[in-house]
């Protein structure tokens, strides 16, 4: 099965449905609420944190997932530009869980939840019958727009800068640890980005499979665009190359299309710019491209792959 092409077929198949101003295939969904007027809306997105796929559960403290499960769903509200508002959360805890387990895991998401203006409101909980079934803890986010409104996934225009916030690659190490764990939400960021940047900031995405994976996104399906990349300007973690800095993904730092003139920095966030956007010649389908001194490689996709 290709994640991807799964994606497209949902998305295709429940687009243009009444009351819902933006669909599947973005970061979050947005509902219109009515009488409300402008840019109101409820912003609304789902997120799971699986044991084996996202985390391992027998090396990594109960704490440590319950606080990834709750911060990876609100950086989808991070890519919006949203406001956080609440969170729902459901989990399926294996055979055998002790009562110690599951109080430091909801506590963990509870506490997360609250930091970041996003308290749980309700969610359910159940327990596998087979030994092999895993932690699974599923968490939905609502938000709202700033006044400026949403900022979408797939917005890029040619001349538009690439940029990106912090340092790529090598966040989830071997065993499971590393940053992905302890990673904060670009929240505040993304709100003071569009502060700024207004109409200027045209498309954002926060990178958790990997950039040449989540950059693709920025462009439309049907653009003629491509996004060309230096290598040198890519922002690594140390003992990071490039290659692993684009494909690596669990960094979830945001990605962003602009124009004109852009911060170095934002609150306490430094932001590299790293390419370009610009109009893909007639026969190249290739979507991202790293430039690598008189070397072209195509990243088209490079990243985490759920099914793969």
């Amino acid at each position: 099965m290709n994640e991807r092409a799964l994606l497209e077929h949902i998305i295709e198949s429940t687009c243009g449905t009444p009351g819902v101003a933006i669909g599947p295939g973005d970061d979050m969904a947005m509902l219109d609420v009515p009488g409300a007027s402008g840019n109101a809306g409820l912003l609304i997105s789902v997120d799971q944190v699986v044991d084996g796929v996202h985390v391992h559960a027998d090396t990594t403290p109960w704490s440590a997932i319950g606080r990834k499960a709750v911060a990876r769903a609100l950086s989808d509200v991070a890519a919006m530009a949203g406001r956080p508002l609440a969170s729902i959360v459901a989990a399926v805890l294996p055979p055998g869980t002790s009562g110690e387990q599951a109080a430091e895991l909801f506590d963990s998401m509870r506490l997360a939840a609250e930091q970041y203006r996003a308290p749980i409101i309700g969610g359910d909980m159940a327990f596998h019958h087979a030994e092999v079934g895993p932690l699974t803890c599923s968490v939905t986010v609502l938000a709202t727009p700033t006044t400026n409104g949403p900022v979408q996934r797939s917005g890029a225009m040619e001349g538009d800068v690439v940029c990106v916030t912090g340092m790529l690659g090598g966040s989830f190490e071997e065993g499971g640890a590393g940053r992905h764990l302890e990673f904060e939400p670009r929240i505040g960021e993304a709100i003071m980005l569009q502060a700024i940047l207004k109409e200027r900031l045209h498309s954002m995405i926060d990178l958790s499979d990997g950039l040449g994976t989540d950059g693709m996104q920025l462009l439309a399906r049907h653009a003629p665009l491509q996004i060309r990349i230096n290598a040198s300007d890519i922002p690594c973690n140390e003992g990071v190359d490039w290659r692993r800095a684009v494909a690596d993904g669990e960094d979830y730092e945001l990605c962003f299309c602009a124009e004109g003139d852009l911060p170095e920095q934002v609150l306490d966030c430094s932001i590299a710019r790293i390419g370009m956007v610009v109009k893909a010649e007639e026969g190249d389908e290739r979507r991202m491209v790293v430039i690598d001194g008189e070397q072209e490689h195509d990243i088209s996709g490079a990243g985490w792959e759920h099914c793969s």
